[in-house]
């Protein structure tokens, strides 16, 4: 009997264990099949936009929330509700971020986006903003185009927009302008009483500082052959700064006067080594300084753009006058 007992205490203690068991493992499943909570997607928050680029493709935001990062692909909204384009962020530095709009929802509301304008921020899903929206003829499709996925993340595509602010008043876009120019420098030889005439070769370098304000570098050299007299040389270093402004001009070109100064700075070793003759040596000397020139100088530069970046650039002035060619950028 006593056999008996054990025996049916045993098998109460194994059923029990068996169904302790299972309830662990049924809540174990459970709370692995439970869904996880990510946090309220419909939480908006407030950013300023600071700059938008020329091209309108990308837009510089603030950053105060610090709730943006690179790779973040986010909606505009205005008044809580109204979508305004989607974008995603491309850059992040020093509390501003640089966005790249991927679509535009609405025109109407696109036309409102401006420099300093505070917009809400959605960061993800943005499908419950359409549950209530007008119709979808109203939802502009996708007005710029990604080419691969790296141009999302292209640093250099968004520093060359960024070099672009801010110049809608500038009639030559980018910031610098070097160019290569001949001409021709006629003098008058006291000595051999003849009229010379020489190749001048310059290269200029202007730079934009301000919307169509332009201050201009020149330096020109002049290789002259039997001067002050036979077996002799002389070269004449032209350096001429400029400030210029842009104006407009048809058949795609610019007008640019001028007005500025310029130095003949004058290398002649060999004038004055006539030992035996004073006053050819005298005449000689007198030549070299007659060469040597500082003064105010005016005028004007024409571009004519040839091909994009490009120009036929001419210079008319009491300084000289030059032909050659120029490239921006």
């Amino acid at each position: 009997m006593l056999k008996t007992k054990q025996i049916l205490i045993l098998f109460v203690l194994f059923f029990n264990a068996l169904c302790i068991n299972k309830s662990i493992a049924q809540g174990l499943v459970n709370d692995i099949a439970a869904p996880i909570e990510l946090g309220d997607s419909r939480e908006m928050f407030t950013e300023t936009i600071k700059i938008i680029a020329r091209s309108r493709r990308v837009f510089i935001l603030t950053n105060t929330n610090q709730m943006l990062f690179k790779g973040d692909f986010i909606t505009l909204v205005l008044n809580e509700k109204d979508p305004v384009a989607r974008a995603i962020v491309a850059k992040n530095h020093n509390d501003l971020v640089g966005i790249k709009i991927l679509k535009i929802y609405s025109l109407k509301r696109w036309a409102l986006m401006r420099k300093d304008l505070d917009v809400k921020i959605l960061k993800g899903d943005d499908s419950w903003l359409f549950k209530k929206e007008e119709p979808k003829k109203d939802i502009t499709e996708e007005v710029v185009k990604i080419n691969s996925e790296e141009d999302l993340y292209n640093d250099t595509s968004i520093d060359r927009d960024l070099d672009m602010f801010g110049k809608d008043n500038r009639l030559i876009k980018p910031d610098n302008i070097v160019g290569g120019a001949w001409s021709r420098y006629t003098f008058n030889n006291d000595i051999s009483g003849d009229t010379e005439v020489y190749n001048e070769f310059s290269g200029s370098w202007a730079y934009q500082f301000a919307d169509n304000f332009w201050i201009e570098g020149l330096y020109g050299r002049i290789l002259m052959d039997n001067v002050p007299a036979t077996n002799t040389q002389t070269v004449i270093n032209n350096i001429t700064a400029r400030l210029k402004y842009t104006f407009q001009a048809p058949l795609y070109s610019y007008f640019m006067p001028y007005i500025g100064f310029q130095i003949h700075n004058v290398s002649s070793p060999d004038a004055g080594n006539v030992d035996n003759d004073p006053v050819l040596k005298e005449q000689e000397l007198t030549l070299i300084d007659g060469l040597k020139k500082q003064r105010i100088v005016a005028g004007v530069t024409i571009l004519r753009r040839l091909v994009p970046g490009w120009f036929l650039k001419a210079d008319l002035g009491t300084d000289t006058f030059n032909i050659g060619f120029a490239i921006e950028f």
